[in-house]
């Protein structure tokens, strides 16, 4: 692992879990007030690592969503778990239920994607603060979509930058999540939205790739067996062990990461151990094109 400091505070220091993907934060207490110089810095170390986290917290909803709102405006999200009256924004992500775990809530969240991707302004941020999880086993993983791009030959980068994908979240609902209903669509989005394949952060100003096969439904332009063909590809390209960060979750982790640039999914664990989890998302903008 890299290692380095981050001059947020005499106290306040960064570890680097890779090259380029993933960071942890020590020294900040999310709990009190974060100065403006602080989150500066934690804004400079989120934009260069793409995932950041921060252990030990202690954090109720409404402090979770004062975190959330210096990175933007959390969303209200439409979701197939129940969530926290009065608080749309927060989506409770939980294996408490017994019927949880027999129906397709057992395999949420376990396929790559990129929060959001099926809306016209797919989302910028996610944030997931872990109330309650197993000691071992529950983990989470991203993939670096800035170096699955720039791995590319550049004949091959030049031809996906003029593609364009429907990302829809029907696609393959029922295959990924069996026995639960199709979601309804969010307010002011329809089932599905139409992007670049490769995206220019808005920020950064770096390509990425911008697609997961099991929300990204067709290319448009291609037959139907050359675009499955092409989105398998990409996918088992762009989340190739060089590009992943594993995470192992721990009772207390707060982590942030961006869609923009990132790939995540779930990892399986044991179902006989609860797992509770908070999520926030940050309203994006429309994708720029590469």
């Amino acid at each position: 692992m890299a290692q380095g400091k981050v001059g947020m505070a005499a106290d306040v220091s960064m570890l680097a879990m890779t090259a380029d993907l993933g960071a942890e934060i020590r020294g900040v207490d999310l709990s009190s007030p974060l100065s403006d110089a602080c989150f500066r810095r934690i804004g400079e170390v989120y934009q260069r690592y793409c995932m950041v986290f921060l252990r030990n917290q202690r954090l109720d909803p409404r402090l979770l969503l004062r975190f959330a709102a210096r990175f933007g405006e959390p969303e209200a999200l439409c979701t197939a778990q129940p969530g926290i009256p009065g608080l749309p924004q927060i989506e409770v992500i939980s294996d408490l239920h017994r019927e949880a775990r027999a129906n397709g809530l057992a395999r949420y969240g376990l396929h790559w994607q990129t929060d959001g991707s099926y809306r016209a302004q797919p989302a910028a941020a996610s944030l997931l603060y872990v109330v309650e999880c197993p000691r071992q086993g529950a983990g989470i993983e991203f993939a670096n979509q800035y170096a699955a791009f720039n791995a590319l030959p550049r004949e091959r980068q030049l031809f996906l930058e003029k593609l364009r994908v429907v990302h829809d979240r029907t696609f393959r609902f029922a295959e990924l999540h069996p026995g639960l209903e199709a979601p309804a669509a969010d307010a002011g989005s329809s089932a599905g939205a139409e992007h670049p394949v490769a995206r220019i952060h808005p920020q950064t100003g770096r390509k990425a790739l911008f697609v997961g096969k099991d929300i990204a439904s067709h290319v448009l332009g291609l037959s139907a067996i050359e675009s499955r063909r092409l989105l398998d590809e990409l996918e088992a390209f762009a989340t190739q062990p060089r590009f992943v960060y594993s995470h192992q979750l721990r009772q207390g982790d707060l982590l942030l990461w961006d869609n923009r640039c990132t790939l995540h999914r779930l990892t399986t664990w044991d179902r006989k151990q609860d797992r509770v989890m908070y999520r926030v998302q940050v309203r994006g903008e429309t994708p720029l094109v590469a």
